[in-house]
């Protein structure tokens, strides 16, 4: 049997050093009162963008199904790691027990992963709605968005468990210090006093096949969709075409731009630590900020359904106050 080695005594627990060289108090209550602004933000902008779009009856394609499944993981995302952050950022003891620091590392792999290929789908509809306009209705029915999401989440849900298994096979013998506010995979690893050179060979390998496949596909989505948008006639029918899909390749720059500096910052030897933190608290947080704004901003279906939403709600408060 597999000789499980988090049952070791030096590996029962880990210690949250945080971001290295803010460790003042002030600092970190600043960065706790601006992390948890940003989080509750966050938060209200995607419930308040599923609500706006399961209120509208005129958003039930199957365009907006892949949308309301970003906000939903754009919603869990943050929520695994950043109020664990918040809470270690005022206390002064940063311990946290292997299971919940492995449970925590499962699930924002998961989650991050099922993100990756949710994008990857929404591609693949705007290349059906754009250069298959007739067939759209017939090839992107409800049910087939349906299975397509289902499927980016067994994919999410299956591929982090490898991660678990590297994890739990390797001995944590030396320090246990974690110089982060949660349990990035990365930093786990490199506590191990076994040797994991091929755990960390495969996961690049596997990881760059990955990436490098969703990028083909999205890139080869767009590059049909600008071929089929540049063969329209009218400036009109162009620029209409466009901004059907203009708000989901500025999604997908912040969400690989912010991966790749993340995934840099390890790759490079003798790279900052608190850059490296950084960068990475900044992918935990920033997408899920901005993917709703971009929306609003870039479609106007859902700006419009956003405005009558807050205008319904306004007429509400104000027919309660005269009564």
């Amino acid at each position: 049997m597999t000789d499980w080695n988090y049952t070791d005594a030096s590996a029962m627990h880990f210690v949250f050093v945080g971001i290295p060289g803010l460790q003042e108090m002030e600092i970190r209550m600043t960065l706790f009162v601006f992390f948890l602004a940003i989080y509750i933000i966050t938060l209200i902008e995607n419930f308040f963008f599923l609500l706006a779009i399961k209120l509208d009856h005129t958003l039930q394609s199957p365009m907006y199904l892949f949308i309301c499944n970003l906000a939903i993981l754009d919603i869990l995302i943050p929520s695994v790691t950043i109020p664990e952050m918040l809470y270690f950022l005022i206390v002064e003891n940063g311990t946290i027990a292997f299971g919940p620091c492995i449970m925590q590392m499962y699930f924002y792999l998961s989650l991050l992963i099922t993100e990756s290929f949710t994008l990857v789908a929404m591609a693949y509809d705007r290349y059906q709605a754009i250069c298959n306009p007739l067939h759209y209705a017939t090839i992107m029915t409800t049910n087939y968005a349906f299975a397509l999401s289902a499927l980016c989440w067994t994919i999410g849900i299956m591929r982090g468990a490898p991660y678990v298994y590297f994890v739990l096979t390797a001995s944590f013998c030396g320090p246990k210090r974690i110089e982060y506010f949660c349990c990035d995979y990365s930093s786990i690893i490199l506590l191990a006093c076994t040797d994991v050179t091929i755990q960390n060979a495969s996961d690049k390998i596997i990881s760059l096949i990955i990436i490098s496949v969703q990028l083909f596909l999205v890139l080869f989505s767009y590059g049909k969709i600008i071929s089929a948008v540049l063969r329209i006639s009218s400036f009109e029918g162009q620029r209409k075409a466009f901004s059907t899909c203009a708000s989901h390749p500025l999604v997908i720059s912040v969400f690989y731009l912010i991966i790749a500096l993340v995934l840099v910052s390890y790759a490079v030897p003798g790279f900052s630590e608190q850059v490296r933190s950084l960068a990475a608290i900044v992918q935990n947080i920033i997408p899920s900020l901005v993917n709703p704004i971009i929306y609003c901003i870039k479609t106007k279906e859902i700006r419009v359904s956003i405005i009558k939403l807050i205008n319904k709600y306004k007429l509400g408060s104000l027919c309660f106050q005269d009564e």
